[in-house]
């Protein structure tokens, strides 16, 4: 049984982290990614980062099945690795929203269960995760927290949940999962549809209408909020399936100011996910079974 339980979490949090290294290879305005980098922003330093993350997001699903927390130690645990190798840990935000969704792999048949799921993770976060949260965040380079109008994460120790819901007013990723990660479900959906023929397009898309609905939080805290708007607006004159010549003169446009839409990529990153988890639980439905967790009336 235990080694099928690291089997089923050692393919999950493959699938996890190569949705970051598929969300990095597609082009989008502002953001790093093969064709460049950006700054503050390697396109390397996110693909070491996705490989660091394989063994926390493993991890995370083998205490999901267990039942054991804490859950944020694992995100300090790869943010330290990365520092002790020398790499800029790029994903912060996409592994701090990945964490919950590990935790709940084996918990979950699909993956709307999954989401459910991982909702009520994340709304069980006590103190505890908060101070690992604070640790993993003195630890990240300055350029991914920016400027915050009203508080300082670090110094919370209220329950993390309240920390996210909190930070949720000026930050798309976390309106994002503190609303069951209601705007990557709108990524899912748009690559499951399909319309623009092609995955590279669809992100492309789904990109697009994501920062023309939300306001990037990542450009929030480092320019404010009229520059979030600014970009938003921008977006929403694009077609819906962009043309390349758009997406080359809007990220023209955000690179000669600086502003990289990070958040939006974070939660790009994680529609991806959704839509390879849908697929990897299809596979493994029918290939592999668990004991079920305790509590739990259905399983893969």
């Amino acid at each position: 049984m235990e080694d099928t339980l690291h089997q089923i979490c050692r393919e999950a949090s493959v699938v996890l982290s190569s949705s970051t290294v598929i969300e990095a290879s597609v082009f989008k305005p502002g953001n790093a990614s093969m064709y460049q980098n950006i700054r503050g922003v390697r396109y390397v330093d996110l693909l070491l980062s996705a490989l660091i993350s394989v063994d926390s997001y493993a991890q995370a699903c083998i205490r999901g099945y267990n039942s054991k927390r804490p859950i944020y130690d694992l995100l300090y645990s790869s943010i330290s690795t990365a520092k002790k190798m020398g790499i800029d840990f790029a994903i912060f935000g996409t592994a701090l929203a990945h964490l919950p969704l590990a935790y709940s792999i084996t918990l979950s048949a699909n993956v709307s269960t999954l989401i459910g799921k991982a909702s009520e993770v994340m709304r069980s976060l006590d103190e505890k995760e908060t101070e690992w949260f604070s640790k993993a965040l003195f630890l990240q380079t300055p350029s991914y927290l920016g400027r915050l109008e009203s508080m300082d994460f670090r110094e919370m120790k209220e329950r993390l949940w309240d920390v996210f819901l909190y930070s949720a007013r000026e930050d798309s990723l976390m309106r994002n999962i503190t609303n069951n990660y209601k705007y990557s479900i709108e990524v899912y959906e748009i690559l499951k549809e399909d319309k623009c023929n092609s995955l590279e397009k669809d992100v492309q898309s789904a990109f697009i209408r994501v920062l023309r609905e939300n306001p990037d939080g990542l450009i929030y805290r480092k320019y404010g909020g009229r520059a979030a708007l600014e970009v938003s607006a921008y977006a929403g004159r694009l077609h819906e399936c962009p043309t390349d010549a758009e997406l080359h003169e809007f990220n023209q446009y955000l690179t000669s100011k600086g502003y990289n839409p990070g958040s939006t990529a974070d939660i790009i990153a994680l529609g991806i996910s959704l839509y390879r988890l849908e697929q990897w639980y299809e596979k493994t439905r029918s290939s592999v079974r668990l004991p079920l967790p305790r509590g739990c009336s259905r399983l893969l």
